[in-house]
């Protein structure tokens, strides 16, 4: 049942307080202050272990564009579907546009460092969907139009490798990881658990349910999640930050995405009902990580 009319319950909150609420009890919830982030973070990841965390977390990664699709054909509203979409696009780019892509040349080019596109990122992501990574390089004086120009005309197959996807397998690659060994990866108890249920979520949930997993459930709280991730991969010392800027990507412009899905529900959040919903979704995708993160904690520090 699609839950499009906000006019059909009493409320027991306004939109706005309710999501400064949700935010509490996102923020606060114990997958964002597991021990396993703790300890990614401060102990000295070893290949071995950071192999272990990546082929799993490979498995969930893998299924995230699926399952941010299955969404978008589940919703409605024409304003939150089109902030989805451009979502996706950021997740898996078009291969024969390269203007959306120049930050990441640029970097694979060395002609930006993985700070400068992580706080060009930021602040894109704070100017909503209309945020351009690399205007705001050239507007910080980091890079010439001259040099945006010469990047972008390359070979367009080359734009593929600069998707999310991508990214996140040039990290697995620079781990010493195959595409045949990738081919061959098992999950674990817990990553089966979490890919089922973030599917189950995103694919046969009502459609608030689905946004509340992917906006206040997921977007909003990756930079959290990933910072010490991205932490401990740094102090491994074992890839360099090219190769690992996959996570830095998300951390700077995953709040961004958050934010939009809120905007875009926040017209249906005026019942208890829909309210009800949008916080079912992001409790039980954060209730399935927590889990996650438990198996996940035995097998890379056990």
């Amino acid at each position: 049942m699609n839950h499009v009319s906000p006019q059909t319950a009493r409320p027991t909150a306004t939109p706005d307080d309710f999501f400064a609420s949700l935010e509490k009890r996102t923020s606060s919830h114990p997958a964002l202050s597991h021990s396993f982030l703790r300890r990614f973070a401060s102990e000295r990841i070893s290949r071995e272990q950071l192999v272990k965390f990546a082929v799993q977390h490979y498995l969930y990664s893998r299924l995230f564009t699926r399952n941010l699709g299955a969404v978008i054909s589940n919703v409605p509203d024409e304003k939150a579907r089109s902030l989805l979409i451009a979502n996706m696009y950021e997740e898996i780019g078009e291969p024969r546009t390269g203007r959306d892509r120049a930050h990441l040349l640029l970097l694979q080019a060395g002609m930006v460092s993985p700070t400068d596109v992580g706080l060009a990122c930021s602040a894109a992501a704070t100017a909503g969907s209309r945020g351009d990574v690399t205007k705001e390089l050239l507007d910080r004086g980091l890079v010439s139009r001259a040099q945006v120009t010469a990047v972008v005309n390359i070979d367009a197959e080359q734009f593929s490798e600069l998707t999310h996807p991508a990214l996140f397998r040039r990290f697995l690659f620079a781990l010493g990881l195959t595409p045949a060994e990738l081919a061959d990866v098992q999950a674990i108890r817990e990553t089966a658990m979490f890919v089922k249920e973030y599917q189950s979520v995103c694919r046969d949930g009502d459609w608030l349910v689905s946004m509340g997993a992917m906006g206040p459930g997921t977007e909003c709280v990756v930079p959290a999640l990933y910072t010490p991730i991205e932490k401990g991969i740094a102090g491994s010392g074992l890839v360099s930050d090219i190769d690992y800027i996959f996570w830095t990507i998300h951390i700077h412009c995953d709040e961004g995405h958050g934010a939009n899905i809120i905007e875009a529900i926040k017209p249906y959040a005026h019942t208890l009902e829909n309210q009800s919903l949008i916080a079912e979704g992001a409790m039980r995708v954060l209730n399935a990580r927590k889990v996650w993160f438990d198996g996940l904690e035995k097998l890379v520090f056990s």
